[in-house]
């Protein structure tokens, strides 16, 4: 049975987004509603598969001395399923995912130590000299700014979104240019994380309505201690960026999920668009390609509607609001994702072991090709 988002579903997401999962009075105040109903609200979306309800901690990567990058790329044919199982030997993978779009291929999300991106580079150009990958196109981001469920272009009368395309054109044009922390560039990546810190957030990381003394018990440490790293190091060092919260928004129609890099011809294009996405429920990600006036950003549509996004960028491009775009579309069935990774951070520093990630790389395609 199709089932969609209510309005107040939607009051309550944002609310979710905005306060985060972990103050659950906070956000039944704001959306006017029990907590008890609140909360008997939010099994039901997290059990229901047509809503599928997931909420996380973000992580400020570039707090703990981490750059992320996403990565496109094209598999040789009959390399695919290869191309995917290699992805994940560099250990600083968050997300790989099979997509298609361009050619069939891969889609990836690293964040790895700053001192460490010519490495990374490195291992990814490696997959083509060994002829598993054919193209690849690497782009360094900012961290990701998450998107939230708004009401915008909810139509309270029927009850369902209304994608006004047309208007959406009119907005970009007319947006300021002021942009989140998320989206402005780093002059630094200092690390001023710890050890409790890093193995926090992944806690957070993977369930963000965990409780600080759930955390403390699987840490083996006081809950006094888990608490004033929580305030002042994860909070008073900004090493969380906010929350994500994940919901089908289609209920359980086709959609489609899709990384979309767009180019711009200046600053001032590439942050007015980027602003009038800041508000736009089918938003999931976003983030800024390091030294470039180019957006890179993930979207949630229903096929017909993603077929009317490339539509408007193709208007927009002949306006000189955009200059170029591609996509990349994910396929869901086969992909896998994970949090940040204590183990790979010892003695206050992350360790990246460059040799034995190419090592077990070239072991790996090695071996694939001498079973054939």
């Amino acid at each position: 049975m199709h089932k969609e988002l209510t309005k107040l579903d939607i009051k309550m997401l944002r609310a979710l987004w905005e306060i985060g999962p972990r103050n659950l009075s906070k956000v039944a105040q704001k959306v006017g509603i029990h907590r008890r109903t609140l909360e008997s609200r939010i099994e039901h979306m997290k059990s229901d598969p047509r809503f599928f309800l997931r909420m996380h901690t973000s992580v400020y990567h570039t707090n703990i001395g981490l750059r992320k990058a996403v990565v496109f790329l094209e598999a040789n044919p009959g390399m695919e399923q290869l191309l995917f199982d290699c992805l994940p030997i560099n250990q600083f993978w968050l997300y790989v995912c099979r997509s298609y779009g361009m050619g069939e291929g891969c889609t990836a999300v690293y964040a790895v130590p700053a001192e460490h991106c010519h490495e990374l580079e490195e291992f990814i150009y490696e997959l083509k000299r060994l002829d598993v990958a054919r193209d690849v196109h690497i782009y360094w981001s900012t961290c990701f700014q998450g998107g939230r469920i708004t009401l915008n272009w909810f139509d309270n009368k029927s009850g369902r979104w209304a994608f006004a395309w047309d208007e959406w054109v009119k907005e970009v044009q007319t947006q300021k240019t002021d942009l989140p922390q998320t989206l402005v560039e780093s002059k630094s990546y200092v690390n001023r994380g710890d050890e409790i810190d890093i193995k926090m957030l992944e806690n957070l990381e993977y369930d963000a309505t965990r409780n600080l003394t759930e955390i403390a018990r699987d840490l083996g440490i006081s809950r006094q201690l888990a608490r004033f790293h929580y305030k002042e190091h994860l909070l008073g060092r900004n090493l969380i960026e906010g929350f994500e919260v994940f919901v089908m928004r289609y209920g359980n129609s086709p959609s489609l999920m899709v990384y979309f890099t767009i180019t711009f011809h200046g600053y001032e294009t590439f942050a007015k668009f980027a602003r009038s996405l800041l508000d736009k429920f089918f938003v999931l990600t976003m983030g800024k390609n390091l030294g470039e006036n180019c957006l890179i950003v993930e979207v949630f549509l229903p096929p017909e509607e993603f077929r009317r996004f490339v539509e408007v960028l193709s208007t927009m491009t002949k306006m000189k609001l955009v200059k170029s775009y591609s996509y990349a579309i994910q396929d869901l069935g086969i992909r896998c994702r994970q949090t940040i990774s204590p183990p790979l951070f010892k003695r206050g520093s992350w360790v990246y072991d460059h040799e034995n990630f190419i090592e077990a790389l070239r072991h790996k395609v090695s071996n694939s090709f001498q079973g054939e």
